[in-house]
């Protein structure tokens, strides 16, 4: 799938004003083999993954997870909250210490949500880049520009990185489970069904940046009953949707 993000325009969100440099995303099989190339613009990249993504990723990117230091969470109970986030921080930094002279200039989240939400977070917090490969169409936070960080028992959103790449591999995230896909779908129609008053609430926002996302919601809506069966072009059209919809809404609640 083509995938061109050149005509969104949306403010910073959690009152930052920065410029914003859209990812570039590639949705289609066999995306993750593009990350050899991206790779080489770094020196030290940083895995992040959970036990589960790093078993359905892996035996696409066996090299990569040999090559590179990986910081592989507990799946049991994860969730983003402060002490967690302190964790995962203090990880990055055993392994930029590991590495002598050369910083950790680049983080690579592969996982769903939740992974995303701490890659993300520590990439605003270190000051790099980072790198989305979506292991499930569950989520549309893979280009949020916050975090979801649980305080006090509550939600709360803090300024995060966009990726610099979305390597989004239907041989990866078409494969899977069915209860992770449906959180995608539910997630798909809760913004379609909420499209009309989101737009009313945007006054500034361009027209083909909105329609852009009218028309990706549409057409992802249609085909639901594919994205149930795995169908690739589907898929495609579910990642694409979650992914602009995270983009342009500020919040990925």
């Amino acid at each position: 799938m083509d995938v061109d993000l050149s005509q969104v325009t949306k403010p910073s969100p959690c009152g930052e004003d920065q410029d914003i440099t859209f990812p570039q995303v590639f949705i289609e099989a066999e995306a993750v083999t593009k990350l050899v190339d991206v790779l080489e613009e770094y020196q030290n990249p940083v895995f992040i993954c959970d036990s589960n993504t790093r078993a359905a990723a892996e035996p696409y990117l066996e090299e990569e997870f040999k090559d590179y230091p990986v910081i592989e969470l507990d799946p049991e109970g994860l969730m983003t909250d402060e002490k967690s986030l302190k964790k995962v921080l203090r990880q990055v930094e055993y392994c930029e210490e590991g590495c002598g002279a050369v910083c950790v200039d680049v983080l690579v989240a592969i996982g769903a949500g939740t992974v995303h939400d701490f890659t993300r977070y520590c990439a605003k917090a270190y000051g790099v880049d980072y790198i989305s490969i979506p292991t499930a169409a569950s989520s549309s936070g893979f280009a949020s520009r916050v975090a979801v960080v649980m305080k006090n028992g509550e939600k709360t959103f803090l300024p995060a990185n966009l990726p610099k790449y979305i390597l989004a591999d239907t041989d990866i995230f078409g494969k899977a489970p069915r209860e992770l896909t449906e959180k995608g779908i539910a997630k798909l129609r809760m913004r379609y069904d909420g499209f009309d008053d989101w737009e009313e609430e945007q006054p500034d926002s361009e027209e083909e940046s909105t329609d852009m996302l009218e028309k990706a919601l549409k057409k992802a809506v249609r085909d639901i009953d594919d994205m149930r069966d795995g169908e690739e072009d589907a898929m495609e059209k579910l990642m694409y949707a979650l992914i602009l919809s995270g983009l342009m809404w500020e919040t990925n609640e």
